[in-house]
């Protein structure tokens, strides 16, 4: 099992686990400005970590899916 980790989910310190992922799709969402500007905008997952409790057993939320937190970056091009 991979090491527990102490990260910051709304607010409040909570342990978690690492999870691997693999990368299917990455792509641009597209907005043309009404000036004729066009901004594009991606989000890239950095590290996907799932919640656990002392145990190291997943923990849900209240609608039974599981706590994820997602670490990412917002990339930004624009022009004009």
């Amino acid at each position: 099992m991979p090491p527990i980790v102490k990260v910051n989910a709304g607010g409040q310190e909570v342990d978690a686990i690492e999870v691997d992922f693999e990368i299917k799709r990455e792509e641009w969402n597209e907005y043309t400005l009404l000036d004729g500007g066009v901004v594009r905008v991606k989000t890239t997952v950095n590290r996907i970590l799932r919640v656990v409790d002392s145990e190291g057993n997943g923990r849900n939320n209240q609608d039974g899916s599981p706590m994820i937190v997602v670490s990412h970056k917002s990339d930004v091009v624009s022009r004009v």
